[in-house]
C-alpha cells in the first residue's frame, strides 16, 4: 500500500512531468518550441507578425516532409529511408556551411535566409527516427 501511494505521488509530481517535458522537446527539435522563441525571434530580429508567420509556415513545410517518410517507409526499405534521410541531413548541413558566412557579414539577415535554415532543419529530423 505505502509503496503504490509513492509511486502515485512520484508520477504525480509536477517537476517530473517538466523534466519529462524537456526531454520530448530536445529529442524532437526546434520545431516544437518554436511558439515558445518567437517573441524572442521577433525582438532580436526586428521581424514583424507577418515575418515570424512566414517563418512558422517554412517550419511546418519543413516538417510536413516527414509525412512523406512516414509513407515511404511502408513501400521502401528502410536502409533506402536512412539514405534519403542523410542526403537530405546534408543538404540540410552544406546550405548552413555555404550560408554562414553571408550571416556574419550581414548587419541584419534577410528573411530567406532564415526560412532556407528553419525548413531543411525540421524536415531532416523526421527521416531519421
Amino acid at each position: 500500500m505505502l509503496v503504490t501511494e509513492k509511486l502515485k505521488s512520484f508520477l504525480n509530481n509536477r517537476w517530473l512531468v517538466f523534466v519529462c517535458a524537456i526531454w520530448v522537446m530536445s529529442f524532437a527539435g526546434v520545431g516544437y518550441v518554436f511558439g515558445s522563441i518567437s517573441p524572442v525571434i521577433k525582438k532580436n530580429l526586428g521581424y514583424n507578425q507577418r515575418q515570424i508567420c512566414i517563418l512558422g509556415v517554412a517550419k511546418d513545410l519543413g516538417e510536413f516532409v516527414g509525412f512523406l517518410a512516414g509513407g515511404l517507409v511502408e513501400v521502401f526499405p528502410i536502409w533506402s529511408i536512412m539514405l534519403i534521410g542523410a542526403v537530405l541531413n546534408f543538404v540540410g548541413c552544406a546550405l548552413l556551411y555555404f550560408l554562414e558566412p553571408m550571416a556574419r557579414h550581414a548587419t541584419t539577415l534577410q528573411l530567406w535566409f532564415h526560412v532556407s535554415r528553419i525548413s531543411p532543419e525540421t524536415g531532416v529530423r523526421l527521416w531519421e527516427y
